[in-house]
């Protein structure tokens, strides 16, 4: 492949000069991290030994807090295959411990959180120390977490997301026309606290413009500004997609993207089957990411099945009590180990979501663990009196179902919910509200109470990552979050 054919840098001065150098050194990284998407499982699985050897040692012999954590343990005895006798760390834990897991000794957490703040309110602001990239956890989960990465490892992750490609179910790639640039919008938050959006503000090339449109903006000026820009791709979370679709078939919203991207939350069916019959020749690309380096990507488009990035987290499939979960079953959690953060080392570092490792070979030969697309995400499910648990797909159904709701929000109530739409039409609130109400009562509920509540918006927080699904304080909350906050 010609790598220098996928990327053409642009020229760059002052401020920029930063992520122009960033961006070259990343496209001369590109070559060995893409090559390591076809390396044979027992090169695929030295390649991780070796890297966890490395990481531990370093972890061990910089970190104070990993010091004291393995002192008692030979570390050189230790692989993927015998890795759970470490000890888990969770978000807690690294909160609590950050300044002694750090492993450069100027960095601190008040450090780090002072140049977020400066970060959050001056885009011309982006490095640490003209070296680092800092940037926090969404805190969907409702514990907020902050991670950093020096240059070397923001190259790592950020190759690790585009090294894919974009090809057809028969191998094909999707080419944009090669006498424009590639335009991409992005509908997403616009903060370079997060990491998709710094990423966007880190690398540049001369063959694409992107176009990001901030969630919080009025959604009819998103619309009108989509409809300006016609682009060639769009990034969005799949609520955002879905009121895209919604605006496209009210014939507000006239794009014909040829790549839709969904990321940041689980791309249910229902959105993704609404987004093939509003765009029949999109293809669609659903990507799975955490801010602490995990990722999945589809080899393809319009696959269920996504490729995690094993050259660089070891995952580990447990139950809810920490036993290890085979194949073509789903997981109560997950522990990752980062082999490429070496700045703040993240070693079975606990995560609540729900993977299934499938059983299986993907035909284009990579050779990287195939897991079906997360559809689950636990801590939007709701627990009532008497450890009834009702799984958010229950409100999410019957919800998306119908095409005149916008965007929606669901808070629990003691006996039931309050659900938040924007309408873009009549609706039958009472059928909708039934149809809660009724799953809600076959879920053991006794007489659930349930309002529809017509809002002309909904209120996005500054972060623009809007928390869809509101627990209720005063009624417990699912395992996994009481695991996490223990």
């Amino acid at each position: 492949m010609n790598f220098k054919r996928i990327f053409r840098l642009p020229r760059r001065a002052g401020t920029e000069a930063l992520t122009a150098r960033q961006t070259h050194d990343m496209m001369e990284d590109f070559p060995n991290h893409y090559n390591n998407l076809y390396c044979s499982s027992d090169a695929l699985q030295t390649l991780r030994n070796t890297r966890l050897q490395s990481l531990l040692h370093y972890a061990k012999t910089n970190s104070p807090w990993y010091k004291k954590e393995f002192a008692h343990i030979d570390i050189d005895t230790i692989t993927e295959q015998n890795l759970a006798e470490l000890p888990s760390l969770n978000k807690v834990t690294l909160m609590n411990n950050w300044d002694d897991i750090v492993t450069d000794r100027r960095l601190s957490l008040k450090l780090v959180e002072k140049h977020l703040n400066k970060i959050s309110e001056d885009e011309n602001l982006l490095y640490l120390f003209e070296k680092y990239h800092v940037v926090t956890t969404s805190g969907s989960s409702g514990i907020r977490g902050v991670l950093i990465y020096d240059w070397e490892e923001w190259n790592q992750f950020y190759i690790q997301l585009i090294r894919y490609g974009l090809y057809h179910r028969d191998g094909t790639e999707i080419l944009p026309d090669p006498a424009k640039k590639t335009r991409i919008a992005i509908v997403n938050i616009s903060n370079q606290v997060f990491a998709t959006y710094s990423f966007h503000k880190t690398f540049y090339f001369n063959d694409r413009e992107k176009f990001h449109f901030p969630i919080t903006l009025p959604f009819e000026q998103i619309i009108a500004g989509l409809n300006q820009v016609q682009p060639d791709m769009v990034i969005g979370l799949p609520p955002t997609l879905y009121q895209l679709c919604q605006e496209a078939r009210h014939g507000r919203l006239t794009i014909e993207p040829k790549v839709v991207v969904s990321f940041g939350e689980p791309l249910y069916r229902t959105i993704r089957s609404l987004i093939k019959k509003t765009w029949p020749n999109g293809a669609i690309f659903n990507t799975y990411s955490s801010s602490e380096g995990l990722i999945g990507m589809n080899c393809h488009a319009d696959s269920h099945e996504m490729h995690l990035n094993d050259d660089g987290c070891i995952v580990q499939l447990v139950d809810d009590l920490n036993n290890p979960v085979g194949k073509n079953k789903m997981s109560g959690k997950v522990y990752i180990t980062n082999l490429y953060n070496y700045t703040l080392p993240i070693i079975r570092y606990e995560l609540a979501d729900q993977l299934i490792f499938l059983d299986k070979r993907c035909e284009c030969g990579i050779n990287h663990q195939l897991i079906a697309e997360p559809l689950y995400r636990p801590e939007f499910d709701f627990i009532y009196q008497g450890s009834i648990l009702v799984h958010h797909y229950v409100f999410v159904t019957p919800i998306l179902l119908e095409k005149n709701i916008r965007e929606y929000q669901v808070i629990q109530t003691e006996n039931g919910v309050d659900v938040k739409v924007v309408l873009l039409g009549v609706i039958n609130k009472t059928q909708l509200q039934q149809a809660i109400a009724d799953e809600l009562s076959r879920q053991g509920l006794s007489q659930p109470e349930v309002k529809i509540i017509e809002v002309l918006k909904i209120d996005y927080p500054p972060s623009g990552k809007l928390r869809r699904f509101l627990r209720d304080p005063a009624l417990p909350a699912p395992l996994c979050f009481i695991q996490e906050l223990s």
